[in-house]
Order: C-alpha cells, then structure tokens, then sequence
C-alpha cells in the first residue's frame, strides 16, 4: 500500500509541474491545445490527490490481494507522466 502511495504522490508531483509548465506556455502563446493539456494535467492531478488521500484514508479496508494490482497501475500512470514530462520539458 505504502508503495501505491509513494507512487500516486510522484505523479502528482509530476503533474504539478507539467501544469505550471503547460499554463506558462498558454500565457504566452494563448494556444487552444496548451490549454487542453492543462485541463487534461489539472483533472489527472486531481485524480492522484484524491488517490493518495484514499490510500491514506482507506488503506484498513483494501484487502491484500488487491494490492498489486493498484500498484501497476500506479506504476504504469507514473512512466506515462514521465515521458509526457521529459517531452514536454525538451
């Protein structure tokens, strides 16, 4: 569980960034698809805070077999924003 957390709160981190990167692009360019990526990074932040607060909040009631299946997919979100990261910031 510890490890779904740690994950969840990197993507978050990560997303924090892609949305303070992509919102400084949009103030300069005023371009509609920067925009929409910066929704996009807000609404999948949003996401990743509400999962780190569950797995705080919850974790008592996930059963064991259970967990590494949120692990992959927190893994697997975590690779993803990183490469949307490392493209971004080239």
């Amino acid at each position: 569980m510890d490890a779904s957390l740690y994950t969840a709160a990197i993507s978050a981190a990560l997303l924090l960034g892609l949305i303070l990167t992509y919102a400084k692009v949009y103030r300069d360019t005023r371009a509609q698809f920067t925009l929409g990526l910066t929704i996009f990074a807000a609404i999948l932040f949003a996401q990743n805070v509400l999962a780190v607060y569950s797995f705080v909040t919850m974790s008592p009631y996930i059963e064991d077999p259970f967990l590494p299946y949120l692990l992959g997919i927190n893994i697997a979100q975590v690779l993803g924003i990183l490469v949307l990261f490392k493209t971004t910031i080239r």
